[in-house]
């Protein structure tokens, strides 16, 4: 899973209300009859982090390792709409591309 922060476009001191309104922009940008992968990712970090228990939890027990488009985002983030798909990177990591 990548991680709902950078998914949602957050710092890691978000507060309920910044969520919500972070995952209200995605949705509006991402619609689901238009992006249904992206749509689902957005549900999915909402899901993890819509409350401060849930952010607890993912901070405590998220023992998942961090993917590649993660470690990029937060090395050197870029506009989401110039973003290349994740399998470019996984190509790239892999020496593919």
């Amino acid at each position: 899973m990548s991680d709902p922060y950078l998914t949602l476009g957050l710092g890691e001191d978000a507060d309920d209300a910044a969520v919500e309104a972070a995952y209200l922009e995605g949705i509006k940008r991402f619609p689901p009859e238009r992006d249904a992968h992206r749509f689902e990712t957005l549900r999915r970090a909402y899901e993890t982090l819509r409350t401060q228990r849930g952010r607890l939890a993912y901070e405590l027990f998220n023992t998942s390792p961090p993917e590649a488009a993660d470690l990029l985002d937060r090395a050197a983030p870029i506009d989401a709409s110039r973003r290349p798909e994740p399998e470019l990177f996984a190509a790239l990591l892999r020496g593919d591309a």
